[in-house]
C-alpha cells in the first residue's frame, strides 16, 4: 500500500509541475531605469523585485510607443513587423500590421497554446481610430477577453473597445481614471476565469497610461512631489554640440520657464506611477486570494524610457541613448529565486519568445527574439558574453515635416523630423559598453545602410551620461568591424538575429 500511495504523490506532483503556468504581463508607457522612477513604487520592489529577478539591463529595440509595443507583441525588430513610427502612414495599427503580423502576437500564440487571454489598457496609439480603417469593432486574433484603449494614452475623456462594443468614458475619478479602471477589469478577469470551472491557464496582458502625457495623476496622489525637481544629471541641461542636428542645432538652451516645465512633468509622472504601485498590490493580492501565486509569472516591463531634460531635450523619446531605450523588467515566479539580479541583456522582441517557452509551446523561426526562459529559471550563466553580448536598435523618423513642442512663446524644440533615421548597436560587455548609431538624411525603410551621414560612438564606462561623441578616436578597424557587424543586425530575421 505504501508503493502505491507514495506512486500517486509522485505522479500527482508530476501533474502540478507540469500544469502550465499563468501569466501576468503589466506594461508601462514611458517609464524610465535610468532616472530612477521605479524609486516611488515601494509594492513594486517589495512584491516583485524583493520576490524575484530583476534585469539590468533590460532594453528595447526601439525608443517609440507603436513601433516598441509592435516588437513586444511580435517578438520582431522594426523592419522586420515594419511598423516605423507612431502614424498609420508609417505602419501603425495600419491595415498593413493586420494582414502581416496580428495572426502573430502574443494573445494569437497564446490562444493556440491553450490559454485564456485577456487583454486590458492600451493596445497600439491609432487603434480603433478612422485614420486606421476600422473601429472598435475590431478585436484582435487571439483575445478572448479584450478591452482596448481607443487611440493613445489618457486617463480622462476616453473611450475603449469592451470586446468589440465601444465604451466612452468621462472624468469622474472613481469610475473613469484608466488606470484603476484597467486594474478593475484585470482583476474581474482573474475573478471570471477561476469561476467559470475551465482548467485552462491564463494569459494577461495588462497595460497602463502612466507615466505618459498628459501625466494626470490620481487626486490621492497630486502634489505629492511637490518640490522635486528632475534629476539634474551630468547631461540635463547639456549642450550636446557634437550630436547629430536636431540635438545640435534643433535644440534651444533651456530658460528659466521651460526647466520649470520639465520639473512639473517629472513630478506628474511619478505621482502618476503611484496608481500602477496600486494595481500591481491589488493584482498580486487578488492572485493570492485565488491561491494563484504558486503558479504564476508577473512580469513588470515598459515600452521605452524616457529623458527630461537631457541635452536641453525636453520630456521626450526618440534618441539612441540609455534614457529612451533601457527599461525596467521584473520577473516573478515559479522557480525564480528571491531578491536576484541578472546582467544578461534582455529585450523587448525576447517577450513573446519567452511566453511561448513558458507555455511549452514551440518558438516559431520567424521570432527574432530569444526566451529568457533559461535565465529566470538559472539554467544558464547570466553572463552577458554567453547569451547575448549586443542588440540592434533602430528608428525611423515621422517621415513628416520637423515636429517641436512649442515650450514657450519663443521657444521651440525639434522631437523629431522627416530625416531624424538612425541604426545603432548597443554592446554590453567585458571591455565593451558602446553605443555606436548611424544617422540619415532619409527615411527609407529598409534604410540604405551605406548611405548615412553622421555618426555617434559612446564608452559608458569612461562617458556614463553619454557626453562625449568619440566617433573620430575609434581605430578605423575597429569601427569597420562594427559597421559590419550592424549591416547584419539590420537586414537580420528570426534565428539570423541570434549572432
Amino acid at each position: 500500500m505504501s508503493c502505491i500511495f507514495f506512486a500517486l504523490f509522485v505522479a500527482s506532483l508530476t501533474a502540478v509541475a507540469s500544469k502550465q503556468p499563468n501569466i501576468v504581463f503589466i506594461i508601462t508607457d514611458d517609464q524610465d531605469v535610468k532616472l530612477d522612477s521605479l524609486s516611488v513604487q515601494p509594492k513594486v520592489q517589495k512584491l516583485l523585485t524583493d520576490e524575484g529577478l530583476f534585469f539590468k539591463n533590460a532594453f528595447v529595440t526601439h525608443p517609440v510607443c507603436c513601433p516598441s509595443r509592435s516588437s513586444t507583441l511580435t517578438g520582431k525588430y522594426t523592419h522586420n513587423h515594419q511598423t516605423y513610427e507612431n502614424n498609420v502612414n508609417r505602419g501603425c495599427n495600419a491595415q498593413s500590421w493586420r494582414d502581416r503580423n496580428e495572426n502573430k502576437t502574443i494573445g494569437a500564440y497564446m490562444s493556440r497554446a491553450g490559454y485564456t487571454t485577456g487583454f486590458f489598457g492600451k493596445y497600439l496609439n491609432n487603434y480603433a481610430l478612422k485614420s486606421s480603417g476600422m473601429n472598435a469593432s475590431h478585436v484582435p486574433p487571439g483575445w478572448h477577453k479584450w478591452f482596448g484603449l481607443v487611440g493613445n494614452s489618457r486617463f480622462y475623456h476616453y473611450s475603449v473597445s469592451n470586446d468589440g462594443v465601444e465604451e466612452a468614458h468621462g472624468n469622474d475619478y472613481k469610475k473613469d481614471y484608466f488606470t484603476d479602471v484597467v486594474k478593475r477589469q484585470a482583476i474581474a478577469f482573474i475573478g471570471n476565469v477561476t469561476e467559470s470551472g475551465k482548467d485552462s491557464p491564463f494569459f494577461m496582458y495588462v497595460s497602463t497610461p502612466a507615466p505618459h502625457r498628459p501625466a494626470t495623476p490620481a487626486p490621492q496622489y497630486n502634489h505629492t512631489f511637490d518640490g522635486r525637481q528632475a534629476p539634474r544629471t551630468p547631461s540635463y541641461h547639456y549642450d550636446g554640440t557634437d550630436k547629430h542636428w536636431i540635438i545640435s542645432k534643433g535644440t534651444p538652451h533651456m530658460n528659466n520657464q521651460t526647466v520649470e516645465i520639465v520639473d512639473q512633468l517629472f513630478r506628474q509622472r511619478w505621482e502618476t506611477l503611484l496608481s500602477v504601485d496600486d494595481l500591481v498590490e491589488e493584482l498580486l493580492a487578488t492572485l493570492e486570494k485565488k491561491n494563484l501565486m504558486n503558479n504564476t509569472f508577473i512580469f513588470y516591463n515598459s515600452d521605452h524610457g524616457y529623458h527630461l531634460g537631457q541635452f536641453n531635450q525636453q520630456g521626450e523619446k526618440r534618441q539612441p541613448y540609455d534614457e529612451d531605450i533601457r527599461v525596467p523588467l521584473i520577473v516573478r515566479g515559479p522557480g525564480i529565486a528571491k531578491n536576484q539580479t541578472a546582467d544578461t541583456i534582455a529585450l523587448n522582441i525576447d517577450l513573446l519568445p519567452t511566453f511561448i517557452d513558458l507555455a511549452g509551446g514551440e518558438i516559431p523561426d520567424d521570432v527574432d527574439g530569444r526566451s529568457l526562459k533559461p535565465i529566470l529559471m538559472g539554467q544558464t550563466t547570466k553572463n552577458t558574453v554567453s547569451w547575448r553580448s549586443d542588440f540592434l536598435v533602430e528608428y525611423w523618423g515621422e517621415g513628416n515635416p520637423c515636429m517641436g513642442h512649442m515650450a514657450s512663446k519663443e521657444q521651440v524644440f525639434l522631437h523629431d523630423c522627416h530625416n531624424n533615421t538612425f541604426v545603432g548597436i548597443r554592446s554590453l560587455k567585458s571591455g565593451d559598453n558602446t553605443l555606436y548609431a548611424e544617422f540619415f538624411a532619409n527615411d527609407s525603410a529598409p534604410v540604405a545602410i551605406d548611405n548615412f551621414n553622421f555618426e555617434e560612438y559612446y564608452d559608458l564606462d569612461k562617458d556614463y551620461w553619454q557626453l562625449h561623441n568619440m566617433i573620430h578616436q575609434v581605430d578605423p578597424n575597429t569601427r569597420t568591424t562594427i559597421r559590419d557587424r550592424l549591416k547584419k543586425f539590420a537586414t537580420c530575421s528570426g534565428t539570423s538575429c541570434h549572432i
